[in-house]
């Protein structure tokens, strides 16, 4: 009898006895962050899996850095490098990179974050523990330039909660994010529609028929240097939101529960009687970037500590 023909997926789980992770990174001009956030993958406790960089056509050093690693480890990282910026933000990179990837399993990964080293390691447990959960996701640190803790990012954990809060907030980190690829019907992973948000708009149409979960764990050192893309044009971003979330109720089914209505309600308000500052620092300290201590003179917290 002949050997039935082993494709590179089965091969590559063989070789490894564990399921194939396929790790996808936008880059954009990201060189200050970037070797620490690639060896963070090169760390992994979890050895089974494929790094797929996308760089936006980068004009800072992103590109050298990238060859490096590629020269070091050319089975396991894969580069594609854009003669031309999409300018479309990392979802339409990642849109890329998706379609390259091979992996039973598909996890974001940012180009200024850190992944703890055990962070595909629990995160494919427990998706294999949990087969009717689609996608999962982790708490994390926030640090800052200096990769010094700074603030938390704290999130629901059951799929019933974070259902439930997606009409007030994101309730997944999108950088901590690992999902089964079999499950994504389509070769793009994301629906862009909007300048920005488009992994919420995405999120909200796989809530229809898949389950979400976060681990207690903080296994992402989530990085704030004040270029971030979530803290540029708050305003607009939020008024991005409020539409998906608005769509999500007239094409995905969503229901929000009156609580949410009322608190979206508020949010509204606030968003639009408020200036940019005032809503880039009451947003740092709702998502636990900065702590309302951190706001205090240096020596008033001095005496607070010692008080």
């Amino acid at each position: 009898m002949r050997n039935k023909k082993t494709s590179p997926r089965q091969k590559l789980k063989h070789l490894a006895g564990q399921e194939l992770v396929s790790i996808i990174m936008p880059v954009y001009n990201a060189a200050d962050f970037l070797v620490e956030s690639i060896q963070s993958i090169i760390n992994q406790i979890y050895k089974s899996w494929e790094l797929i960089i996308i760089d936006d056509a980068s004009t800072d050093k992103s590109s050298q850095i990238i060859k490096r690693f590629k020269t070091r480890y050319p089975k396991k990282i894969k580069v594609i490098r854009l003669a031309k910026n999409l300018n479309r933000g990392g979802d339409a990179c990642a849109n890329l990179a998706f379609q390259m990837s091979r992996g039973e399993f598909v996890a974001r990964m940012d180009a200024d974050d850190i992944a703890h080293p055990k962070r595909l390691e629990k995160q494919v447990k427990f998706l294999q523990k949990n087969p009717d959960i689609f996608m999962v996701g982790t708490q994390a640190w926030v640090i800052d330039k200096q990769g010094r803790k700074v603030g938390k990012k704290d999130l629901p954990l059951s799929p019933k909660d974070i259902y439930r809060n997606y009409a007030v907030f994101h309730p997944m980190i999108h950088p901590t994010i690992m999902f089964r690829k079999n499950e994504v019907d389509s070769d793009e992973l994301y629906k862009i529609r909007f300048s920005a948000n488009n992994d919420l708009l995405t999120f909200f149409e796989f809530l229809k028929t898949k389950k979400f979960a976060n681990l207690r764990q903080r296994l992402l050192y989530y990085r704030v240097h004040g270029k971030n893309d979530s803290l540029t044009g708050i305003k607009e971003k939020y008024f991005n939101t409020l539409k998906i979330r608005l769509l999500a109720v007239k094409e995905f089914n969503y229901r929000p529960n009156f609580k949410a209505l009322l608190i979206n309600l508020i949010q509204f308000f606030t968003v639009a009687l408020l200036p940019e500052k005032a809503l880039l620092l009451l947003y740092l300290l709702a998502k636990g970037i900065i702590t309302p201590q951190s706001l205090l003179p240096a020596t008033f917290r001095l005496k607070l500590k010692y008080a």
